[in-house]
């Protein structure tokens, strides 16, 4: 790869892109003391928060030697005890789990920790929400009512209730991955090369860093309309890790129908750090194999990295819908057919119980909430 190109000036980066930068300064490399002479500590800890960032940041300033002001540190330490309690849930599920023979995975949580994010994801590999009773006896749980998004996903929301600390959701995916619950072959793969992580003296199963990244591929954008600086780090931490086995990701890929997905999520990585950092992050060789043009630009806010997710949810969707016509897969067809009905009934059904009043909409469809259903 070719030297790389001077840093972009910060004056070319708006405020959030400064402090992105920031951040990955901090989390990745040294930040320089004239950037942090004029950081905006409230929108550092908003931007470290909605990107699940937070905690490590003040963590690594706080090595650094750097004097936060007391409402940054305050709302890190807010995370902090959101993390030890997912921590305590985590815990407390593999505990039940090894008693019941459950096999479970968790795909995310152990890579953002000690931030958490909005939920908690756990992926167990069993096709019905059976074996949840079993996962979570022991706690504080409510919910599992599932919406119509939820169904066709197959997965369901629970809330752990804090005793004397916050509450947290746990979202329980069933065999499946994908916005539409449309992959339910590729949990086999996770779970057959699955590898151990060890956190305070507890063992989890968690993705090889090569299926990390075609989960990203399958799950960052499609039925999405932002990422995170979370996903983003976790991305270039595989990249810079030990060398990544890219002719197994690409074919695993292109077997499950993520191959687009994955040129999409990658692309709008590479864009960010080359904007943010100064130089393109993806080797040669994926970066020729890989259909990286036409998915337009990600653009950073507060609330995440948005792309025009209309346009990239019906593309992927429709592709993926086409590839599974052809290979007799109807379990993803029927899928990926019901996927838009049941965004649009799960926000219709939750305006007509309360009409007026802004609601949250689970993960799966908050990428296209606000906008027409493909």
């Amino acid at each position: 790869m070719s030297a790389p190109p001077p840093p972009a000036s910060m004056t070319q980066l708006t405020r959030e892109e400064r402090h992105a930068r920031l951040i990955l300064e901090v989390l990745l490399g040294q930040p320089t003391w004239t950037t942090l002479e004029t950081v905006d500590w409230n929108l550092l800890a908003r931007l470290g928060q909605r990107h699940a960032v937070l905690v490590r940041v003040a963590d690594r300033l706080a090595a650094l030697g750097v004097q936060a002001p007391r409402r940054f540190v305050a709302a890190a330490d807010a995370e902090r005890r959101r993390a030890c309690r997912a921590l305590e849930v985590l815990r407390h599920v593999q505990a039940t789990c090894e008693r019941h023979h459950i096999p479970w995975m968790v795909p995310k949580a152990l890579q953002r920790l000690p931030d958490v994010g909005d939920d908690l994801d756990l992926l167990v590999f069993a096709p019905s929400a059976a074996a949840d009773r079993l996962m979570l006896e022991g706690l504080p749980a409510t919910g599992g009512r599932p919406t119509l998004v939820d169904r066709v996903a197959g997965s369901c929301v629970y809330t752990i209730a804090g005793v004397g600390g916050p509450d947290l959701t746990v979202d329980i995916h069933h065999g499946r991955v994908g916005s539409a619950g449309q992959h339910a072959a590729f949990p086999r793969t996770l779970e057959r090369n699955g590898r151990a992580a060890v956190l305070d003296r507890t063992p989890f199963s968690v993705p090889s860093p090569e299926d990390q990244l075609v989960l990203q591929g399958l799950e960052k954008v499609a039925g999405r309309r932002s990422f995170h600086l979370c996903d983003m780090v976790q991305t270039i931490a595989i990249l810079r890790g030990p060398p990544i086995d890219w002719d197994y990701v690409l074919a695993t890929a292109r077997a499950h129908g993520g191959w687009d997905g994955l040129s999409c999520y990658l692309h709008y990585v590479d864009e960010a750090h080359l904007r943010l950092v100064g130089w393109e992050l993806l080797p040669a060789w994926p970066r020729r194999a890989l259909r990286l043009q036409g998915w337009g630009h990600a653009r950073l806010r507060e609330a995440g990295f948005r792309f025009p997710a209309l346009r990239v949810t019906s593309r992927l969707h429709g592709r993926q819908l086409g590839r599974a016509l052809r290979a007799g897969d109807w379990d993803a067809v029927l899928h990926l057919s019901l996927w838009p009905i049941a965004v649009l009934g799960t926000r219709l059904g939750r305006r007509r119980r309360a009409p007026g009043v802004a609601h949250a909409v689970p993960h799966e469809a908050r990428g296209l909430a606000g906008a027409p259903v493909p």
